[in-house]
């Protein structure tokens, strides 16, 4: 269903709403916005036309003497049509750039990990990262580990430093000793081929005349084929600081806390939300009830994909309260995606 538009001055007034709710966490009155945004109105008529954006959906009134609140479909109109590009001050600047450059360094595990601290500390909201998809990623090196006769550890390494264990069933291997040489067959074999690719190339050399008559290469592409067959994992999810959510006057409730907190302990929750910025161009908010979880319909998500924007490798966002400050935050998400996507270059 396409939007309404709104008249100038009902759009004029439910983005004073808005912004004045976003920085208050108050219901706003006709009097207040009349004085603070130098509307050429009266308060009666800020009050008529409040009535009828409450009519339309725009906004409500939590109490019969209160003033207005937005509600989704507010903020989402103004997130489309009325908000203007924020920008960050140098200091947010730095203490991104900061907080990511000094994890460049380690493993990816702990970029990753300290992008979605530094997004919960700088936004006082929660930082989400989700990993690069095991698709996008590029194999190096395997090591095969004997770990009793008929099964063997396949540690599979990404040229962007991601590990991967997973153990297999080998019945024919018996020691150490015959691992070694499939291994290095593996290595020679796989070097620089994408992880999407990989079953597809050992499918076809399994095909190959030599594999039919060596033994040893064949069950050497036996293992990797089982270590690399999907198993339905999820990509990892690295979540910030959910503490951060304390500060903000909506989540002092200890019930609706306790919802939240156990909505960031289930990571496919969290990917079904994050996807989205994977699957569509630019940054993606998503506000209350559009979020398909029921306990993270009182928060908005905004999420971006990072790396190249023909392949993005994963997501990063925040999650926060509906009522948060969209152009701020979704320039804060826009800065941490870049600089994730230049740290990745470099790793």
């Amino acid at each position: 269903m396409t939007e309404e538009v709104l008249k100038e001055r009902d759009a004029q007034i439910l983005g004073a709403v808005v912004e004045e709710f976003v920085q208050s966490a108050e219901p706003v009155g006709s009097r207040n916005l009349v004085k603070k945004y130098r509307l050429d109105i009266s308060p009666a008529t800020v009050r008529n036309v409040m009535a009828d954006l409450e009519e339309m959906g725009y906004l409500c009134q939590p109490h019969t003497s209160a003033g207005r609140q937005p509600t989704d479909r507010g903020y989402r109109y103004y997130v489309d049509h009325l908000l203007r590009g924020g920008s960050l001050p140098p200091t947010v600047r730095r203490k991104l750039r900061e907080g990511i450059r000094s994890a460049e360094a380690e493993a990816l595990e702990s970029l990753l990990e300290a992008t979605s601290r530094v997004l919960s500390r700088v936004a006082h909201q929660v930082g989400l990262v989700v990993a690069p998809r095991l698709e996008v990623r590029v194999f190096r090196h395997v090591d095969l580990v004997f770990l009793r006769p008929g099964r063997v550890l396949v540690i599979l390494v990404t040229r962007s430093g991601v590990v991967h264990h997973r153990v297999v069933e080998a019945p024919e291997v018996a020691s150490q000793a015959e691992l070694e040489p499939m291994a290095n067959y593996l290595n020679s074999l796989l070097e620089g081929v994408p992880l999407v690719a990989v079953r597809e190339r050992i499918l076809a050399e399994m095909e190959s005349e030599r594999v039919q008559y060596d033994r040893m290469l064949r069950r050497a592409l036996e293992i990797g084929s089982r270590a690399v067959t999907p198993q339905g994992e999820g990509d990892e999810v690295y979540v910030g600081e959910p503490l951060h959510l304390l500060d903000q006057p909506e989540f002092r409730d200890v019930e609706k806390m306790r919802q939240i907190f156990e909505a960031f302990q289930r990571k496919g929750i969290l990917l079904r939300i994050l996807d989205q910025a994977l699957e569509a161009p630019g940054v993606q908010v998503s506000i209350g009830a559009e979020n398909p979880v029921a306990d993270l319909q009182d928060c908005s998500v905004v999420a971006t994909a990072y790396g190249q924007e023909e392949h993005p490798l994963g997501a990063v966002g925040v999650i926060g309260p509906k009522r948060m400050p969209y152009g701020e935050v979704i320039a804060l998400v826009e800065y941490a995606a870049r600089l994730l996507g230049q740290a990745l270059t470099r790793l």
